[in-house]
């Protein structure tokens, strides 16, 4: 896990330049604080800031030549079954000179070209640098759990894994997008759902995607090596095969690869089912005794300190604790922290309680197993019951138009307060449960006691914003496949791994994601539903293959939390209450959200009328990270 950056020199302006490029690295020191490294050639150049986790010896500091010198890579990320690859690698024939999984990366692409990108199990981005034939090479894994971000102009082509990189060498760069932050307050959206991101001219590399630039011709082939096929999934994983116990020997398989390290691991542990599995399974399974970290607060709706004690007194763990609100005097500076290292607003308070577990890991180990993915895959949220019920009601089978009558009954007095997911109209219009968003796209406000008519925007804002993106959408053969498939390629988890990769490494962490192994996710895409929904239970599968490894009180929990922050609370009542107002209300200086319209909604919250925390929460980091840019823009 670390930093890479670099450029083309397209135009003779940025003659590839040490200090240039020196400024870019030393930008993500946090990435890699184990070594640094830069190589040039007269149009490329190529930065590292490396995190040492495989072959600790200095001889694979980066960027990393071949043993015959032909080519040159950065690589950020680890390639888990390195080991079976190098052997076959060595089979054909290959030379190691190092004993890490970077070097396999190079050798792979020599005997197979671009067909050795499936081929690899990991996460990744890298850039690869073929000196005879002067073609780089640009790749990320399929589904965006390492970052990489390029700009490409007249010029220069730019690229690193993180956007601060390129505006330390380039400020003409710093440029907020204003249609990003239209849809970051008007659907609370910092997804990397496009190539767009809160930088205008930055944009995001597509996951499962490689580019090949020719210097030579001037050219840029861009190519997916990784697509969406659910029958070839079902051939592969699901066909002829006894479910539960490929999907635990998948699942065993993927957290015994992320535990390969050359130091130590451990995991973040929220009492939740999926994480909960990864410690169970680590530790009997494994052997491991693991660290675990986990977020504790006092107030009812966040707590879930006695699942996380059953895990760790099952499995005699090293249990940290970390008590965020031990440190919400200083909320506003640890959310300023948080969003430099994002570099761009943050999604919700949430991201605070992940940050300072990161804080706590900082010093006890250098890798964690998160349970990221999990919920998507599998249906863990109460909302994709709506979908199954769905696929129940529209098929030709009288039975299970009852067994879905059946479900509705039962989910309706398990989570009575989600009732609302499940009401007779919107069975009725079962289509019209997918959109229910917290503003219109006119940006007029719902929400209770604030105007009807009050506008989210200001008309001047609104004349710069030009959204014109078209979601994209991945069909399935069921409704709850399509909804799942798309949460994890093109909605909610390619967010969720931006805010992972954010937090961990502000802290030099590196985080694994077992449930995002791709023979899993193929496996969950091909699923039918009934393995992910039974009756009242979500994630059925994960219950089923894993039961060894859950203490019964996590098996047969109905509720999740993940890693919740009081911010409701906070806003009326925490040390940093007076604090947060001042940024929420100086955000109406900008004239993006009229004044008017921040104090409705935070006089509304303030006087219990609505929880209007989540938009509140959204205007102080939207207000954090334009005076980031600012700053920036001072200095430059």
């Amino acid at each position: 896990m670390c930093g890479i950056a670099g450029y083309i020199d397209k135009s003779n302006r940025y003659r590839p330049d040490w200090e240039l490029l020196k400024k870019m690295t030393d930008s993500m020191i946090h990435r890699g604080p184990d070594a640094e490294g830069q190589w040039t050639d007269e149009r490329v150049a190529l930065g590292h800031r490396r995190l040492s986790i495989i072959d600790l010896d200095e001889q694979s500091n980066q960027p990393l030549a071949s043993h015959d010198e032909k080519y040159i890579i950065a690589f950020n990320g680890e390639i888990y079954n390195y080991l079976e690859l190098k052997q076959e690698l060595i089979e054909r024939g290959a030379v190691f000179k190092t004993k890490s999984d970077t070097e396999v990366i190079i050798e792979a692409y020599r005997a197979y070209g671009a067909e050795c990108f499936n081929r690899f199990n990991g996460m990744w981005a890298f850039a690869l640098y073929d000196r005879e034939e002067q073609k780089l090479v640009l790749c990320r894994d399929r589904f965006a759990i390492k970052p990489l971000y390029v700009v490409d102009n007249e010029d220069v082509f730019i690229f690193a894994s993180e956007s601060k990189a390129i505006i330390a060498a380039f400020p003409e760069e710093n440029v907020p997008n204003e249609t990003y932050i239209y849809r970051y307050l008007s659907y609370s959206s910092n997804e990397d759902t496009d190539e767009q991101c809160f930088y205008k001219n930055v944009k995001v590399f597509s996951p499962a995607y490689y580019m090949i630039y020719d210097l030579r011709k001037h050219t840029k082939e861009y190519k997916p090596y990784w697509r969406v096929d659910e029958q070839l999934f079902y051939e592969k994983w699901i066909r002829g095969r006894n479910v539960i116990r490929t999907f635990r020997k998948l699942f065993e398989s993927a957290v015994e690869l992320r535990l390969r390290a050359d130091v130590e691991v451990g995991a973040c542990l929220s009492g939740g089912l999926d994480s909960s599995a990864i410690v169970g399974c680590a530790s009997k399974k494994f052997g491991r005794k693991m660290h675990t970290f986990s977020s504790i607060y006092t107030d009812k709706e966040c707590n879930e300190e006695l699942y996380i004690r059953k895990v760790n007194e099952k499995w005699n763990t090293i249990p940290h604790y970390i008590r965020p609100d031990d440190y919400a005097a200083d909320f506003t500076k640890y959310i300023e922290d948080l969003t430099y290292h994002h570099d761009q607003p943050t999604g919700g308070a949430s991201l605070y309680s992940q940050y300072m577990v990161m804080k706590g890991v900082q010093g006890n180990v250098k890798v964690v197993l998160d349970g990221q993915g999990a919920d998507e895959l599998f249906a863990g949220y109460i909302p994709y019951y709506t979908y199954y019920v769905e696929d129940l009601i529209r098929s030709k089978s009288f039975w299970n138009k009852c067994k879905a009558i059946k479900m509705l009954v039962i989910v309706n007095k398990a989570w009575p307060e989600e009732s609302g997911c499940f009401s007779t109209n919107k069975i009725v219009n079962l289509v019209g449960l997918k959109n229910s968003f917290l503003f219109r796209n006119d940006g007029q406000i719902q929400g209770l006691k604030v105007k009807r008519n009050t506008k989210l925007f200001t008309d001047e804002f609104l004349d710069k914003v030009h959204d014109d993106y078209q979601i994209k959408e991945i069909k399935c053969s069921s409704a709850l496949n399509t909804e799942l498939c798309n949460a994890v390629l093109n909605r909610s988890i390619p967010s969720l791994l931006h805010n992972e990769d954010g937090n961990s490494m502000a802290f030099s962490i590196e985080s694994r994601v077992p449930f995002l192994d791709y023979r899993i996710v193929e496996f969950a895409i091909a699923l039918d539903g009934k393995y992910k929904i039974k009756n009242q239970w979500t994630k059925w599968i994960i219950r089923k293959a894993c039961k060894e490894y859950l203490p019964k009180e996590i098996a047969k929990r109905k509720n999740k939390m993940g890693f919740p922050a009081p911010f409701d609370r906070w806003l009326r009542e925490g040390s940093s209450k007076e604090e947060i107002k001042e940024v929420i209300y100086a955000f109406g200086d900008r004239n993006i959200v009229p004044i008017e319209t921040i104090d409705q909604y935070y006089r509304a919250h303030i006087n219990r009328e609505a929880d209007f925390s989540s938009i509140l929460f959204r205007l102080y980091s939207m207000e954090l990270w334009l005076r980031r840019c600012d700053a920036v823009k001072n200095t430059a």
